[in-house]
């Protein structure tokens, strides 16, 4: 099961000042394929992660090192690199959120359901990588039918805003800013709501992304230009945007706390990379989270999660158990046997199914066996003449040999 590897840089190995620099998109990918290999690349705000088959480790890292101008050496350092075995259970729990910051977050799955789309589009997966991603999302819905690790649902958003409430109290009628309109700016923003804010702005580059969200939770949405009047007039700001650099400097917020007579301010930055400068934490009664400084709080239900997710690597290894069966079943050899076997299985469902005496039994066997190899005649001599992984898949999808044969066309 050597066939598919992983490079992953993700919360538990690597700080947020590499993870924000390292982004790969599937044309980056298409310069190194070769003509037999496959990749999927996954970009959440905790990990930057490859799968692929047939590439060299080395060309992948060179590869990150010319995206993010981080050296190969200090990436290779922090990265996971996982194969065979190890690789697919990693994406089963990567797409079941057993990998997450937050245990159990289910967001993590539609990013992953995204990032095999557009691989999909880009043509740079196929029978191998279609196969495991779907298996992750099958996996993904047996752990959340399964057990109750999802009845506490949570994310990185959801968890900032316990964050301000950890430091506040009661947030109802605190000022709060939201920077961003995208899904992560959209869990706080709910989440807010849902604790009773009722003094909500939400800013965004895009007003009428702003304007949607306002409108949806019944806050208000500004113009970009506004962020420096908000700022001062904010309690709580929770900032979550696509942008590569900063947009709220010590400066501004300098000048905000000056505004404000010094009354203390919360900024949780969820975003990666970073939406706040570093040195903006050193602001006076200015308290900055960024992404990994929510690791002492996220999990409030660690307990039960942890229960559940013993549950969870259970099917985990069910379902890996499953793929590398399929694996290994990818090859003309162990196809042309199936393919026998599933012969012997309806000649012995017929044989089974007929009235006649069993003297008459061999003759009837001996009529269906020719019959039946007959039709295999030319499956078998095609497979034996074009042993291709393509070809093994559709025979193997033709005649059910699986029994899963159907998810590859499942989200």
């Amino acid at each position: 099961m050597e066939r598919i590897c992983c490079i992953s840089i993700n919360h538990k190995n690597a700080p947020v000042d590499i993870r924000e620099r390292i982004r790969v998109e599937p044309a980056d990918l298409q310069a190194i394929l070769t003509h037999d290999a496959e990749a999927c690349p996954l970009n959440t705000c905790n990990r930057t992660e490859v799968y692929f088959t047939t590439l060299e480790k080395a060309s992948l890292l060179k590869l990150l090192e010319g995206l993010s101008g981080v050296d190969g050496a200090r990436i290779e350092k922090v990265c996971e690199y996982l194969s065979g075995s190890d690789a697919v259970r990693h994406l089963f729990m990567v797409a079941s959120g057993l990998d997450s910051l937050v245990l159990g977050e289910s967001q993590i799955l539609g990013q992953l359901k995204g990032a095999y789309r557009q691989a999909l589009a880009a043509n740079i997966t196929d029978t191998i990588l279609n196969k495991a991603l779907h298996r992750s999302f099958r996996t993904a819905k047996r752990i959340r039918t399964e057990t109750s690790i999802g009845a506490f649902p949570v994310s990185v958003a959801s968890e900032a805003v316990e964050l301000a409430e950890h430091i506040f109290g009661d947030i109802s009628d605190s000022s709060v800013l939201i920077v961003g309109a995208g899904d992560m700016a959209g869990i706080a923003a709910k989440r807010l709501k849902d604790r009773g804010v009722k003094h909500m702005h939400i800013i965004n580059r895009t007003l009428s992304a702003a304007c949607d969200l306002a409108a949806e939770l019944g806050g208000y949405a500004l113009p970009f230009e506004r962020m420096s009047d908000e700022l001062a007039a904010s309690d709580i700001v929770i900032t979550s945007t696509g942008s590569m650099h900063p947009i709220i400097t010590r400066d501004m917020v300098a000048s905000a706390m000056k505004v404000r007579k010094n009354r203390p301010i919360i900024i949780i930055d969820i975003a990666v990379p970073r939406d706040v400068e570093e040195a903006v934490g050193k602001c006076y009664n200015c308290y900055l989270y960024d992404i990994d400084g929510l690791k002492a709080i996220v999990d409030k239900h660690f307990v039960h999660r942890e229960t559940e997710a013993k549950r969870a690597l259970e099917i985990i290894d069910e379902e890996v158990d499953k793929f590398e069966k399929w694996l290994d079943s990818l090859s003309a050899r162990s196809t042309i046997k199936d393919l026998f076997n599933l012969m012997d299985s309806h000649i012995a469902d017929q044989l089974d199914s007929l009235s006649i005496p069993e003297g008459e039994k061999t003759v009837v066997e001996n009529t269906l066996r020719a019959s039946y190899k007959r039709l295999l005649h030319r499956p078998v001599s095609f497979l034996k003449e074009h042993p291709e992984i393509k070809y093994i898949e559709n025979v193997r999808r033709i005649f059910q040999l699986d029994e899963d044969f159907s998810d590859r066309h499942k989200g």
